[in-house]
């Protein structure tokens, strides 16, 4: 080695940034529910529904779905024991709105915008009560996911039948498998659009009990 090579000093090694890492691309939901015609939860005796309404009862982490028949009744699908979720097998019930609701919130949504988007027509109210009445007592299938009270009331109202509710769980369920963190912003995100009223009357209570109704089957 020379006397050149000695002295040389080697160069400062300069680390290269490294690029920015991409946030990750999730969206946003900001939608109010005056978007889809909505207003805010009222306690089941201040609603102004009329008959054939599809009724949209807030629990806070889901919502119950009942069809108006008038009278201050609706028509909703519940457990063998009134409860709002039920197992493999549920009923088809007449029952006062402000005892299905308890302290709950309640509003008039008859889907109109996802109702648009999938290109149906609401029946006449009375063709609406007939398909309900028609299930009146009746024993029926339910699955949370395929076959929800939400699914029955968009079938009387629509002929068809869909859960909004159902396919935001689906959605973030494929979503959660690939990142969590998506997966829960999309969740919240999802539920807001769904679920969210610019006011909720407080507190709020799911019913174990009901009273009787009229008898519509005479």
């Amino acid at each position: 080695m020379n006397r050149h090579q000695r002295n040389k000093v080697p160069p400062k090694h300069k680390s290269r940034a490294l690029p920015p890492r991409k946030a990750k691309n999730v969206s946003k939901l900001c939608v109010k529910p005056e978007a889809f015609g909505l207003t805010a939860f009222y306690q089941a005796a201040d609603l102004k529904a009329e008959p054939g309404d599809i009724v949209e009862i807030d629990r806070t982490l889901y919502a119950h779905w009942a069809i108006y028949i008038g009278e201050g009744n609706v028509i909703h699908v519940c457990g063998l024991n009134n409860e709002d979720i039920a197992t493999d097998t549920a009923v088809v019930r007449v029952a006062k709105l402000s005892d299905v609701a308890g302290l709950s919130g309640v509003r008039i949504n008859n889907k109109d915008v996802p109702a648009k988007e999938r290109n149906l027509k609401a029946l006449p109210p009375k063709q609406v009560i007939a398909n309900a009445l028609a299930c009146l007592n009746k024993s029926v299938e339910y699955n949370l996911l395929t076959r929800s009270c939400e699914h029955y009331v968009t079938e009387w109202k629509y002929g068809e039948g869909w859960s909004d509710q159902a396919s935001v769980a689906v959605s973030v369920m494929k979503t959660l498998t690939n990142d969590y963190e998506a997966g829960h912003s999309h969740l919240v995100n999802s539920l807001n659009t769904v679920l969210n009223s610019p006011v909720s009357p407080s507190p709020k209570s799911t019913p174990t009990t009901q009273t009787s109704a009229p008898d519509f089957t005479r």
